[in-house]
């Protein structure tokens, strides 16, 4: 009984600190890298996706252990992936609906179709 409250606050705690806002945006005041702004803004790319894609591990989780309802469940995926689209081209987003169903099959149901 104890352990089952002990690891239902872990998975509180790193539901609180998973939901904090992350600016992945690179700080302008970097002097070395000014010459280089495709650079920044590359490694800002991927942060950002490497982002979106936790973000969806973390609701396909979610999903599977009994936490979120499947209309929450879509309505998040649907959210990240539309933002992936826009940010990283069709090419990405159907490599990430693709992976996440291949790691999550649980969660095909609330990922967008191809």
């Amino acid at each position: 009984m104890v352990f089952c409250s002990m690891i239902r606050s872990l998975f509180l705690l790193q539901l609180i600190l998973t939901s904090l806002p992350v600016d992945a945006r690179p700080e302008p005041r970097v002097e070395e890298n000014k010459e280089n702004s495709t650079e920044i803004t590359r490694d800002a790319e991927m942060i950002n996706l490497g982002r979106d894609i936790g973000w969806i591990d973390a609701t396909c989780s979610w999903f599977g252990w009994g936490h979120l309802s499947l209309e929450n469940t879509k309505t998040s995926i649907s959210v990240i992936t539309e933002e992936i689209e826009k940010e990283h081209g069709a090419d990405m987003y159907a490599w990430v609906i693709e992976r996440t169903a291949k790691r999550y099959p649980q969660c095909k149901f609330g990922l967008p179709s191809l």
